[in-house]
């Protein structure tokens, strides 16, 4: 009697069990990219565009194949509701480690996005934020050559596995949250600029303010933003010397500042060690005096840095972190309040020093 009764006990406790709520592979659309634009219409102001990854047995150049889906709806959780709709297969974004803003909407206000990226459970904070131009939903649409699987070439062009170019600056989720909210550091984006052909370009960054863009640098600003930031990957620098251009490699780069608070105005100093080797230099450089040849070249990244401080300064914003390093050094109730009152009028100091390691493999 008592084997019947623990037999019974046993089949009514495998009722109460669930089954795997798991969907196969086989059933689940991988989304790989997903971009978010301004619609232009005010009762359904975003446009949501999920880049699909289709399964294929094929890993060469140009065998990518990709299902695009696009929605405009009044918010983004309801539009990516709407768009299973439009599909057979279970949306997943846990594979998602590309999310572009378009320009428009990044121009108007940034924080819904990131608010609803970052509720989301299955968005990694490890996934990387850009801007789109004109628009994200273009960007996503440009498929190179060259891309082996879905969403591998913008992956590339951000990861340390692929492409390392100086103009490019790498924004995860969790540091443009962390940007957004923290009081004395300002985010920072690259622009993904469709190229109007199969490719795309990447030498631009946007500097916002908490909300939305407030600058948009220049390629060889934004080369020199990545330097300055200490945000330094492998980079050159264009200077004259006695009316001959030269062009050289920065193999090294250190970057530091410092605030000093009893001077009046503010004073933030910095200091920039770079270690080079020509790349274009006269036959006779060799030769030369280096010393000369790098005190004129500290000079002209001195006044080009100069100008680049004080153009940031004038918008307002402040994505080098110089006010969280104040608030760290001065802390208080009145911290914040103090910062914001000393910035506007705050002075720039810049220490370039530069050493030639080289002329190259030549004389």
């Amino acid at each position: 009697m008592k084997r019947y009764a623990a037999v019974f006990s046993l089949f009514l406790a495998l009722l109460t069990l669930s089954g795997c709520g798991f969907k196969d592979i086989d059933k689940r659309f991988f989304v790989v990219g997903t971009g978010i634009d301004w619609s232009g219409n005010a009762s359904k102001p975003y446009r949501i565009t999920l880049q699909l990854a289709i399964p294929s047995p094929k890993i060469e150049p140009g065998a990518s194949k990709i299902q695009y889906e696009t929605i405009d709806a009044p918010t983004i959780a309801e539009g990516v509701r709407m768009l299973k709709a439009y599909v057979d297969k279970e949306l997943d974004f846990g594979h998602c480690k590309m999310m572009i803003i378009g320009e428009e909407l990044a121009k108007r206000d940034i924080n819904h996005s990131i608010d609803w990226m970052l509720r989301r459970r299955d968005i990694q904070s490890v996934a990387t934020l850009a801007v789109g131009r004109p628009t994200a939903e273009k960007v996503l649409h440009v498929q190179p050559a060259s891309e082996r699987y879905p969403g591998n070439a913008l992956l590339l062009s951000f990861g340390a596995d692929g492409t390392e170019s100086s103009y490019n600056y790498a924004e995860t989720l969790s540091g443009l949250s962390r940007r957004v909210t923290e009081k004395g550091m300002d985010p920072v984006l690259a622009i993904i600029t469709n190229d109007g052909m199969e490719s795309y370009v990447i030498n631009q960054v946007a500097l916002f303010d908490k909300e939305k863009i407030k600058l948009i640098l220049t390629p060889a600003e934004t080369q020199l933003f990545n330097q300055m930031s200490d945000h330094f990957t492998k980079a050159s620098m264009h200077g004259m010397f006695k009316g001959t251009p030269l062009v050289i490699a920065i193999n090294h780069l250190n970057s530091s500042f410092r605030i000093q608070r009893n001077t009046d105005p503010l004073l933030i100093s910095m200091k920039i060690k770079m270690d080079v080797v020509f790349e274009e230099a006269p036959t006779d450089l060799f030769d030369s005096s280096w010393r000369k040849i790098e005190d004129a070249l500290a000079s002209e990244y001195e006044k080009a840095g100069m100008a680049l401080l004080n153009k940031i300064k004038r918008h307002g914003i402040d994505p080098y972190g110089f006010g969280l390093r104040y608030r760290a050094i001065q802390p208080g109730a009145d911290s914040w309040k103090n910062w914001t009152q000393l910035y506007p009028d705050a002075k720039f100091n810049i220490e370039a020093m530069v050493k030639i390691e080289g002329t190259g493999l030549i004389r």
